[in-house]
């Protein structure tokens, strides 16, 4: 077992992008160490002890987590993802993530380290080494982040998720470019195979 947050969270896996930039493939069903990308991002946030699971994406990017759901219309962007999950919450916090990363298990791992500061505002996001908010690698106050979607409404759609995000208290803490690279080009899916292996290992690499 990893390490774990101490307080209840759920967690919220965005998987329904268009893959535009993988000419069109299913971003999260693309394969890495034996597993999809959807699947090693569920597993890792399990380890790190999420009450439940939901996957904003296709049916078939369900895999083990609790349940599926889609923004409406589909593909609408991120923010529209945690828009139409956030209100399924029930537990105090969400951890959010994007399911097209590398090394999830090492996000997770790094959020959960700076669960402390989390705690004291509306959330923590990590932030990559050329000082780049990574809003998809977050832990999130449940209530502040429902209500900052439902002030915007249907403003959500195709929106940048920094728009609420972005006004939200929120602390930062760095993590390094390797482990939080994400997959969204053939040629960071052939690196990320050829630096991993494609077959599977435990889910903390």
């Amino acid at each position: 077992m990893g390490e774990q947050l101490s307080q209840e969270f759920e967690a919220i896996i965005l998987a329904g992008g268009r893959g535009s930039r993988l000419g069109g493939l299913d971003k999260a069903a693309l394969q890495l160490q034996g597993q999809t990308l959807a699947e090693r991002a569920v597993e890792a946030v399990r380890e790190a002890g999420a009450r439940r699971i939901t996957v904003v994406g296709p049916d078939s990017a369900q895999g083990s987590a609790d349940r599926v759901l889609r923004e409406e219309p589909p593909y609408a962007g991120p923010l529209a993802g945690i828009a139409a999950a956030i209100e399924h919450i029930e537990q105090p916090w969400v951890l959010v993530l994007a399911c097209d990363l590398q090394s999830p298990g090492a996000v997770v791992r790094a959020l959960v380290q700076s669960w402390p500061t989390a705690a004291q505002g509306d959330g923590v996001i990590l932030v990559d080494q050329t000082d780049r908010d990574q809003w998809l690698a977050g832990i999130y106050r449940t209530q502040a982040l429902a209500e900052s979607c439902r002030v915007l409404g249907e403003n959500v759609l195709n929106a940048p998720v920094r728009r609420v995000l972005g006004q939200l208290n929120l602390s930062r803490t760095p993590i390094s470019n390797d482990d939080s690279r994400d997959i969204d080009t053939p040629e960071a899916l052939a690196q990320a195979r050829k630096m991993l292996g494609n077959t599977k290992h435990e889910s903390r690499n």
